[in-house]
């Protein structure tokens, strides 16, 4: 064969290709507007019944049977009708709910119990609770503020200085982490 047949026999085998691919296109193509025409159809009978139980429901003699059984609601006086939405009461407010009672204060506590001084001697005195500070919540735009520093009470002992400096690392790593973000 000669250069030009070779050419001819490439292009009739590419043009068969692209007759192949057109084919199965158009083909897939036709099967979904199929298949949407049938999703119609079926759609339009749906609501072809909802519209026949529609107008069966809205009825008026039926309407007013099943007002006259159930809610038995009467047609609406020309007082009723307000001219504008201004006219229209506000809901009064509710009124405030009575303070509940608060815990009683340490001040107000009982007494302790008088102890014998045997028992004083041998029970070791519990440690001090470290001051701790409110928590106050920092906005994200808020800058982050210093740690806060421990109390400043004499402390007895270091068992009971650590957990003040423990809470004061505590709140200057959060302030650092709230300042980030």
């Amino acid at each position: 064969m000669s250069r030009f047949g070779v050419f001819w026999f490439i292009l009739v085998i590419a043009s068969g290709v692209m007759n192949f691919i057109v084919k199965q296109t158009v083909q897939s193509l036709d099967d979904k507007l199929t298949s949407v025409r049938r999703e119609t159809v079926i759609e339009q009978k749906k609501i072809h019944e909802l519209t026949a139980d529609w107008t069966f429901l809205n009825q008026p003699e039926l309407l007013t049977d099943l007002n006259n059984r159930y809610v038995h609601l009467v047609q609406m006086s020309p007082k009723q009708a307000m001219a504008s939405i201004d006219t229209i009461p506000l809901r009064p407010t509710p009124p405030a709910p009575p303070p509940q009672n608060p815990a009683p204060q340490i001040a107000e506590a009982a007494a302790p119990a008088p102890v014998s001084p045997l028992v004083a001697q041998a029970a070791p005195t519990p440690p001090a609770a470290p001051v701790r500070s409110p928590i106050v919540p920092v906005s994200a735009t808020a800058p982050a503020r210093p740690p806060m520093a421990a109390p400043s009470t004499p402390a007895p002992s270091t068992a009971q200085t650590a957990p003040a400096a423990h809470a004061a690392s505590l709140d200057g790593l959060f302030a650092q982490v709230a300042g980030d973000r």
